[in-house]
């Protein structure tokens, strides 16, 4: 795994952070937007506006470095990549609700080989940014590298097949097409009312039906994030459990490494009884994961 993060040439066919132009135009978007987040006065904060600039650009600064010492013989780039996570954290900490130190944030962990976390920031950057191309396809490297290879299964599966449009893409994406298939269709319902034959019966119909379906896959997606808590290893070597106590017997032979990604069924003190993609369930403990 450290050889293939540490390859700019990979990390760049994937449109991501072995790009030194890719990454400055993210983390000078990051600071403009983050600026404009932490111009806001919030009583909660512990630092002025001041201070969360400095801190800002200190992580953004250390960030760059750590890209310029990581071909190079030593850990020195290691030590900047945590000096800048660990500025992105702080802000975070204290307040300031922005996808795109989230994004910088996972891409910190990434270069640092802390699978888990950088899927688990790249998860939660997503659900605040939107479409981001850059974002997904760093996503979708962290997931190629896992350690274990858990494919969906039975109904969900089938679900994942079919509606491969609902999953595939971004929420703003399907609030797009909702919103044109929605004005075409009462547009040329209209036309039809009042000018016969200016809309024809098919196309108003697929129109409605496209409509109908980007509407309700946005309604699910946003019910499933209401309702539905889902989180992402961040330890290796995980034992899954037949039951919530370390007596209990393993619920399957394989172990889990950082960066899978589950569903939380249940949940008692200390322990997530958790749901993977391919259907198996058991319990772990709540420090062996995070909840995106």
């Amino acid at each position: 795994m450290h050889d293939q993060i540490d390859n700019p040439g990979m990390l760049q066919r994937t449109g991501a952070i072995g790009s030194s132009l890719g990454v400055r135009w993210s983390l000078c978007v990051a600071m403009l937007v983050a600026l404009a987040n932490l111009a806001i006065p919030r009583a909660s904060w512990a630092m002025d506006a001041q201070a969360r600039q400095r801190v800002l650009q200190d992580a953004l600064d250390a960030y760059d470095q750590g890209l310029q010492k990581r071909d190079e013989n030593g850990n020195e780039h290691r030590a900047l990549f945590r000096k800048a996570a660990d500025g992105f954290e702080a802000l975070l900490a204290d307040g300031v609700a922005n996808g795109y130190l989230h994004y910088n944030l996972a891409n910190a962990y990434l270069q640092m080989d802390e699978l888990g976390k950088a899927i688990l920031h790249y998860r939660r950057g997503e659900r605040l940014i939107g479409a981001d191309e850059q974002l997904r396809a760093n996503l979708n490297f962290a997931r190629s590298i896992r350690r274990n290879r858990i494919e969906s299964s039975g109904e969900k599966a089938i679900w994942e097949t079919v509606f491969f449009w609902h999953y595939e893409t971004s929420t703003k994406v399907r609030l797009f097409v909702g919103l044109v298939t929605y004005l075409g269709f009462w547009f040329l319902l209209t036309l039809r009312v009042y000018r016969k034959g200016a809309g024809t019966t098919p196309l108003i119909c697929l129109l409605g039906l496209f409509w109908m379906a980007a509407g309700t896959s946005v309604m699910v997606e946003t019910w499933n994030r209401d309702h539905v808590l889902e989180g992402v290893t961040v330890q290796n070597d995980i034992t899954v459990r037949k039951g919530n106590g370390e007596a209990t017997a393993a619920a399957f032979r394989e172990q889990l490494h950082e960066g899978v990604e589950f569903t939380i069924l249940e949940e008692r003190p200390g322990w997530y009884r958790i749901e993977l993609p391919d259907g198996n369930t058991g319990w772990i403990r709540q420090s062996q994961a995070a909840v995106i």
